[in-house]
Order: structure tokens, then C-alpha cells, then sequence
């Protein structure tokens, strides 16, 4: 009889545990949810700065060569 007391109070415990464990589980996987919007949300505004940066060298390219035109049009001038 005390033997199956033991195996009794080790079973019991090793529930506890298995329910402790799958709490925990739950607890990372939703910590993960988490974390995988945030590095969504992160890569989406990476791609929006970037596609800033690409209209704004365009447009920086655009500028110079309206300089170059217009210092041409000056030393023409002159």
C-alpha cells in the first residue's frame, strides 16, 4: 500500500509538472506571436524606408541635372 501511495504522489507531481510545462508552452508560443508581428511590422517600414530612399535619390538625380542644365545655360550666357 505504500508503495502505490508513491507512485500516487510521484504521478500527481509528475501532472503538475506536464501542466506547468504546457503552461509555459502556451506562454512562449504566445510571446512568440508577438515577436513575429513586431518583426512584420518592422520589415514592412524597412521596405517603406527603402522605397523613400530610391524616390529620393531619383529625385536628387533629378535635381542635379537640372543644375547641370541650368549652369550650362549661364556659361552660355557669359
Amino acid at each position: 500500500m505504500d508503495v502505490l501511495k508513491q507512485l500516487e504522489t510521484k504521478l500527481q507531481g509528475l501532472v503538475q509538472q506536464r501542466n506547468q510545462y504546457r503552461d509555459e508552452l502556451a506562454a512562449l508560443k504566445a510571446d512568440m506571436g508577438t515577436h513575429d508581428e513586431e518583426l512584420r511590422t518592422l520589415r514592412r517600414r524597412l521596405e517603406d524606408l527603402q522605397a523613400d530612399q530610391a524616390a529620393w535619390q531619383k529625385e536628387r538625380e533629378g535635381v542635379r541635372k537640372q543644375v547641370e542644365s541650368i549652369l550650362k545655360m549661364v556659361e552660355g550666357i557669359e
